[in-house]
């Protein structure tokens, strides 16, 4: 039994109804999620998972007694030879501006005995459950929030509407349509496309109109951005994406894409790292900084 697919298992866990939505986020099958969470409770003679009540949930201070094992296990790891050549480096599923092309090959040039892996995660619940375990070093997307960890700011993306042909709101002839808070109001009525609720960027736009006192209709929802997107456009409703999406639509579809103003939500993008990290880490993370800030002054994303 891999301790990692138990880690998966347990936090996934956290933000499931039943065991086969933990085996259904994870790819795997819904036997073989069981098969683990047995062997793992008859190893350790306890029971990991209340699984008799709906939802299921963790048992009481088990959470908290695997996440000291797997920080033991993580900080024994670092000793190993192979380990220590290795910098673990977390990503959003949207890894832009700063693509790993750019940015891989001048870390191998300048940390030349250092070897690079990179671990692509969705949830923001879960990115940070990497950092704090310290299974990931680095972690770029959505800033990290907690009195343990340093953020590294890149710059706030703009964030755009995607309102279909198929909404009574579309407006014929147009690509860009100005913001206005009835707009907001009317499209807060239509069904939409949504993220799914573990998704950080998806919890941004859910304050948004919380915070208007505005009710949401999620029609669907998707754990992929640009899934979601393409349901949006293909008519299916309305959505909210980011900016780095948009260049790769058709762009003979109809639709209308309305930027929302900075001062309305907050997306910091950036890097975040465990204070705890050690030297070659915090050095590896300082150097993607600079050039991905140089990569999007160069976009012209930001200003020098």
């Amino acid at each position: 039994m891999k301790q990692d697919v138990l880690y998966q298992i347990l936090t996934t866990a956290e933000d499931c109804q039943t065991v086969s939505d933990i085996a259904k986020k994870l790819f795997l099958s819904q036997p073989y999620v069981s098969q683990v969470l047995s062997k793992a409770e008859k190893k350790y003679n306890v029971v990991l998972l209340e699984r008799r009540t709906l939802p299921i949930e963790l048992t009481e201070g088990l959470a908290k007694l695997h996440s000291d094992q797997m920080k033991i296990e993580q900080d024994l790891r670092r000793f190993t030879e192979e380990e220590q050549s290795y910098i673990k480096i977390g990503f959003s599923p949207i890894w832009a501006p700063g693509e790993s092309r750019k940015i891989i090959p001048v870390l191998q040039k300048q940390f030349e005995t250092t070897r690079f892996e990179l671990i692509k995660t969705f949830s923001i619940n879960s990115a940070k459950r990497l950092i704090d375990n310290r299974m990931v070093d680095i972690y770029l997307g959505p800033l990290l929030r907690g009195e343990n960890l340093k953020n590294f700011f890149l710059f706030q993306p703009r964030i755009f509407l995607i309102i279909p042909e198929t909404s009574k709101l579309y407006q014929e002839g147009k690509r860009d349509v100005p913001f206005s808070q009835q707009l907001l109001m009317d499209l807060s009525e239509e069904k939409m496309v949504s993220l799914s609720d573990d998704s950080g960027f998806q919890k941004a736009v859910d304050h948004l109109l919380e915070d208007q006192n505005l009710s949401v209709n999620k029609s669907i929802k998707v754990n992929d951005y640009e899934v979601a997107l393409q349901m949006a456009v293909g008519g299916l409703g309305w959505t909210a994406t980011l900016e780095y999406m948009l260049p790769d639509l058709d762009p003979d579809l109809k639709y209308n894409q309305v930027e929302l103003p900075h001062t309305l939500i907050q997306s910091d993008n950036g890097l975040t790292i465990h204070m705890d990290s050690n030297d070659r880490a915090k050095e590896v993370a300082q150097v993607m900084t600079r050039l991905m800030k140089d990569d999007l002054v160069a976009r012209k994303l930001i200003k020098e």
